[in-house]
């Protein structure tokens, strides 16, 4: 097999093999999709430790793949990684590295997590899957918005701005997420945002919906999500960590531009009507 000769084409080939490739395996893709710019600097065994496999895993995770090992992986990411900033792993360890733990540390530690993923955010995201997200929702008769855990902020945002521009619009609750798979209708889209550890409510609203042939836009982590394959259109978004916590910054970033989007649509299309 030969191996990938860039980013881009990892990105396919992990999504071609994901159904093949143990769990321990899939832990490996996770990571790679949603750190790759850290794998340039990381060792094996460090790439191990934080997608907590054993690092045995991680380079049968590159033979798989094609690759030799991973030396051959962290080539790909070193190619691209050369003439950018620091990754924002590296930038947060000279933080720490200079701060004294107070909480201007810690806002230095979390802007600059916000920051890396709006950055990485403007450089991946397609714009002709933005676009296609975009005509879906604006068309819809009714758009039904879900997100459970930290995803309900975000979902309640939407939900709030697109009522702004006067649209149908129903926010789901988990209460009520058995009741909402028999809701659907003809004309409806269903917005769901979720990312890993995946919600099963959402995860299970989605597929009711793709069942149903109700339009499904997913706001998600990687191509690896399950939602990815329940979904129309996909937009992955890889929020950065600061310890055990991962912003919501760069998701937020998004949900304001899809809204506005949407709102700017949907006010021409009742215009033309």
């Amino acid at each position: 097999m030969t191996p990938p000769a860039s980013v881009e084409e990892l990105d396919l080939r992990i999504a071609e093999r994901q159904k093949d490739l143990p769990k321990r395996l899939q832990d490996c893709a996770s990571f790679t999709l949603r750190r790759g710019e850290d794998i340039a600097f990381l060792t094996v065994a460090q790439a191990a430790e934080e997608a907590r496999v054993p690092a045995s895993a991680f380079i049968r995770f590159c033979k798989a793949l094609g690759f030799s090992g991973y030396s051959d992986l962290q080539k790909l990411f070193r190619v691209q990684a050369t003439g950018r900033r620091p990754t924002y792993r590296h930038r947060v360890d000279h933080l720490r590295r200079s701060g004294t733990g107070t909480p201007h540390a810690l806002l230095q530690d979390f802007a600059a997590a916000a920051g890396a993923s709006v950055d990485r955010l403007a450089e991946r995201l397609d714009p002709q899957r933005l676009d296609a997200a975009v005509a879906l929702l604006a068309d819809a008769d009714c758009v039904h918005v879900v997100g459970f855990r930290r995803a309900f902020s975000v979902a309640s945002y939407i939900a709030y701005v697109l009522g702004q521009f006067e649209m149908r619009v129903v926010l789901h609750d988990r209460v009520g997420a058995i009741e909402t798979m028999r809701r659907f209708r003809p004309g409806d889209v269903v917005l769901v945002i979720s990312y890993e550890p995946y919600s099963t409510e959402a995860v299970a609203l989605a597929r009711a919906a793709a069942e149903q042939r109700v339009p499904v836009v997913a706001l998600t982590d990687t191509a690896l999500s399950p939602l990815v394959g329940q979904a129309d259109v996909s937009l992955e978004v890889v929020e950065e960590e600061v310890g055990a916590f991962r912003s919501i910054s760069a998701t937020f970033c998004l949900a304001s531009v899809l809204c506005v989007a949407i709102g700017a649509r949907h006010e021409r299309s009742i215009l033309v009507k």
